[in-house]
């Protein structure tokens, strides 16, 4: 699993198990997410508040469900 950090108790995170490379992260935040030459998802880098947005709709457009966003401001806090 690959993590990155949003701001203090944010974070994203990418199953790269469940992940099948559909590429909707990819489009909707392409500034976070990049799809890698082995065929896995990177979060490319830190996401800032600007990218908090795109990367939690990057995540409910998931088909898979692979990438979570959790914490503050975060759509899936537990």
């Amino acid at each position: 699993m690959i993590f990155g950090s949003v701001r203090r108790g944010t974070r994203v995170s990418v199953d790269n198990e469940r992940c099948e490379i559909f590429g909707f992260c990819e489009m909707e935040a392409p500034a976070t997410f990049k799809i890698g030459p082995d065929g896995k998802l990177r979060i490319r880098r830190m996401v800032d508040r600007d990218g908090l947005d795109q990367a939690i709709s990057a995540a409910r457009l998931c088909p898979k469900q692979a990438i979570r966003v959790k914490g503050e401001g975060a759509y899936d806090d537990e």
